[in-house]
């Protein structure tokens, strides 16, 4: 129903207008099996008036989702203190109990990164007052207090306590204590009258290590003579991933200079710089990549750096120091391209029946002014959710994909003026409805404007898991994975895209190709030639297609356009 995504979106018009037409206020959406409120609770674009709105015309304040999820439970989940309030005035239950164990204060320490959250402390106190218990720890040991220990929230800590939590829970020596909430003289006393030192707590920090959660620098100090600064905890997170994770810079600075290694690995591969982008602290970035760490490691699950940061500040820093922009995720992209994710309710009914379905450009290019299209490319919507969106039950009928910029196997180029080219790539996989490659190409000024070309099939197949490679004037559209159909064996599609007029040529070459190919990298290396390696390359075996690993690197000659194979080592 329409009212729940209204409800998401916070577009209060909207869900008055579904309320007046006699809508179920409390039905439960299949996709996610939650109620409107629920979407209008959790959503940061709906404010309170929204919710006040859903509540009044009947919506139930303890309903319940498929996953045990109460309106309060999602609420304390999303941080926002008003909202929990007006809940709680409206009737909700504070002392619900989920399975395994889960309640009210135990969820409101997670769905968010409760080290910034500024309301954490208020809609903490705010649950105590009106009666949640302190207590609970679920089936794993869970509770509020051990998540607020373990992710260095020490107020909270403090709160709970105070509030009767059981201190046991954190398995603290009187040492740790002092590190906490003690003096410099209680620490330093503590030191000299016992051999707490090596001692460790639930979550396993030696006082050294939780020194720099806290991030005091004297204590920590202090405790550097008694202590090792590369001593970890189970895992093999390092003293700098403490000091970090609370974005205590001053204290990572002060271990660089003190000689800890910013190249040191937990046991699943990650990197201190690694924990500084994904956790968003700038200042820590800043640190890291100016003490030399890497920015193009990948950690165990073969997860890149510039991937997991939702920061546009550490993508920019990141990109400046040689990161490729290909690996930055789509919410990303779009604020690099200059445009919000807006929603596409902008767009009428018929202006997405209009432009649904991909076409084809008449000309090389052809400029697509199609209103939905470009809805799509701000928003970021999945093809699925613009068809819930517009109400669209016929697409199966159809047999034609939604037109979508959520690709995966496209490449994003930024030429020197600052414009950003998105070419091709695909939509979902092959068995799905709107399974698509595309052919198109996406121009941004990165100021929010941007613009769509279109070309025929034979001007430029569609066309994923290509390579392109800036050369001057020209960006070269090397290999493909395309449709089954269309491969062609001992062929390797090369095409250049003219980045004044955007033109696309077929590049005729000759010599020894790689073979029609995909997944590969590809670089310029002075004089004029474009290297390929890696990725894989098609082979015919038993009249069937099958996929070998590419074993070799191969030059492309961009002044006569001859292909060389360069025989690797291992195969020789």
């Amino acid at each position: 129903m329409q009212i729940h995504i209204y409800a998401e979106e916070g577009n209060i018009a909207k869900v008055q207008q579904e309320i007046a037409h006699g809508v179920d206020i409390n039905y439960l959406d299949k996709y996610e099996s939650r109620t409107p409120l629920m979407f209008a609770v959790s959503s940061p674009h709906a404010d309170i008036d929204l919710v006040r709105l859903l509540v009044e015309n009947g919506a139930d304040v303890n309903a319940v989702d498929t996953y045990q999820n109460t309106v309060l439970a999602l609420a304390v989940q999303s941080g926002n203190l008003e909202k929990i309030q007006f809940l709680l005035d409206a009737g909700a239950d504070i002392n619900y109990q989920k399975p395994h164990g889960y309640d009210v204060l135990i969820d409101a320490m997670y769905g968010r990164d409760i080290t910034k959250d500024e309301n954490l402390l208020a809609i903490i106190d705010l649950l105590i007052k009106r009666g949640a218990k302190v207590t609970g720890v679920t089936d794993s040991g869970e509770s509020a207090l051990r998540r607020a220990s373990d992710t260095g929230r020490f107020d909270a800590v403090k709160i709970l306590l105070a509030a009767g939590a059981d201190p046991q829970q954190l398995i603290w020596t009187e040492l740790m204590h002092a590190i906490v909430f003690g003096s410099l003289a209680d620490v330093e006393k503590l030191i000299t009258q016992g051999d707490e030192l090596f001692e460790i707590d639930y979550y396993g920090r030696n006082p050294w290590l939780l020194s720099l959660q806290v991030g005091d620098l004297a204590k920590a100090e202090l405790l550097l003579g008694e202590a090792n600064c590369h001593e970890f905890e189970y895992g093999g997170k390092t003293s700098l991933m403490y000091a970090i994770e609370n974005n205590r810079f001053q204290i990572l600075q002060w271990l660089i200079d003190k000689g800890c290694d910013v190249e040191a690995t937990d046991e699943f591969g990650t990197t201190a710089l690694m924990v500084a982008v994904e956790r968003d602290h700038p200042e820590c970035v800043k640190i890291l990549l100016e003490a030399g760490a890497k920015a193009n490691r990948e950690n165990n699950y073969h997860e890149k750096v510039i991937q997991q940061t939702n920061n546009i500040e550490i993508v920019r820093m990141l990109l400046a120091v040689g990161e490729d922009i290909n690996n930055v995720n789509d919410e990303m992209l779009r604020l690099l391209m200059g445009v919000s994710k807006n929603d596409i309710l902008h767009i009428s009914k018929s202006q997405y029946l209009a432009g649904k379905h991909r076409r084809f450009g008449k000309s090389n290019p052809e400029l697509m002014e199609v209103d939905f299209w470009k809805a799509m490319v701000s928003s970021g919507f999945r093809a699925y959710k613009a068809q819930q969106t517009f109400n669209d039950t016929n697409y199966h009928e159809s047999h034609q994909p939604v037109w979508c910029f959520d690709r995966f196997g496209r490449t994003v180029t930024q030429l020197p003026d600052g414009k950003i080219v998105v070419i091709a790539g695909e939509h979902e996989d092959y068995y799905d409805p709107n399974f698509c490659i595309y052919n198109d190409v996406v121009v941004s000024q990165g100021d929010g404007n941007f613009q769509i070309y279109g070309y025929s099939e034979d001007v430029f197949p569609p066309t994923d898991f290509h390579s392109a490679t800036l050369v001057g004037k020209y960006i070269y559209i090397i290999g493909s994975l395309g449709y089954l159909n269309e491969r062609i064996c001992d062929h390797t599609p090369v095409y250049r895209l003219h980045c004044e007029t955007f033109t696309i040529d077929t590049v005729k070459t000759s010599g020894e190709n790689p073979g029609w190919i995909y997944k590969h990298t590809a670089y310029y290396q002075e004089p004029n030639q474009i290297c390929i390696s890696g990725g894989k390359i098609l082979a015919i075996v038993n009249q069937k297609q099958q996929w070998l690993t590419n074993a070799n690197s191969y030059t492309l000659d961009l002044k006569k356009f001859r292909w060389t194979r360069i025989i690797s080592s291992d195969t020789a």
